[in-house]
């Protein structure tokens, strides 16, 4: 499967909640009518997870939105359809078109770092009601990518499996910068990839949050990732809705 993804930033001319549904709704609507689309996930940010603002405010992205197409070719095939040019006119009007990543995705990787007991991974498919959680990091500016994708895969990502209550744990490398026009951004990325852990409840992200375990994380993060980045909101808890697939 082919999956890209970008960050989601909402236009401030309704509540949160009604801006949410309608990019959940009305908007999903349209990317379901997009030919050759096979899944589309929406994560709606709920509360920042870490760093300043932790569990009592909104994060500074308004979530991350995940599609998946069968190949590159019905990904471009999409890009010149009258369906993807009608989800992009929408997204015009609820999407933030003043903010410095607007319409900036990114090419993805996935790398499956754990599953559930006993259950198979299929893309993001989770059981409904787990507490999920997205990091979206940048790379160290003096790590090249190769060397920050083999640290986050290599020593960070054994690392969180230390943690006991994570159910399920993916990492998504960035590995082409691209607009949602279809442009090449000759490798300007706007993130350099996120990653996803489900926990059984909120309870018990917030149990392993205050973990030796989950210290030890946070204390490698360093190593790796621009932790002025990470810090600005982008850390968060969320609520992921499955549009299609």
């Amino acid at each position: 499967m082919y999956k890209i993804a970008w960050l989601v930033k909402l236009a401030g001319t309704e509540d949160r909640d009604e801006r949410s549904r309608r990019w959940g709704e009305e908007h999903g609507a349209l990317m379901r009518a997009v030919p050759g689309l096979e899944r589309h996930t929406v994560n709606r940010g709920l509360s920042i997870a870490e760093g300043p603002g932790a569990g009592r405010e909104a994060p500074t992205v308004d979530g991350v939105a995940c599609a998946w197409f069968t190949d590159r070719a019905s990904f471009d095939a999409a890009l010149g359809s009258p369906e993807w040019q009608r989800m992009l006119d929408d997204g015009r009007i609820i999407f933030d078109q003043t903010w410095e990543h607007a319409g900036q995705a990114v090419e993805i990787e996935e790398r499956v770092m754990r599953t559930g007991p006993g259950t198979p991974w299929s893309g993001a498919g989770v059981p409904p009601g787990m507490c999920k959680h997205i990091g979206v990091p940048q790379f160290r500016h003096d790590l090249t990518r190769d060397a920050g994708r083999a640290w986050w895969t290599d020593v960070h990502g054994p690392i969180a499996l230390r943690i006991p209550e994570i159910r399920y744990y993916v990492q998504n490398h960035a590995t082409r910068a691209l607009g949602l026009d279809g442009t090449d951004r000759d490798g300007v990325f706007a993130f350099d990839g996120f990653s996803e852990a489900w926990f059984t409840d909120r309870p018990t992200f917030e149990r392993a949050h205050e973990s030796p375990a989950w210290h030890a994380l946070r204390d490698d993060a360093p190593n790796v990732f621009d932790m002025q980045a990470l810090d600005s909101g982008v850390n968060m808890v969320v609520d992921e809705r499955v549009i299609k697939g």
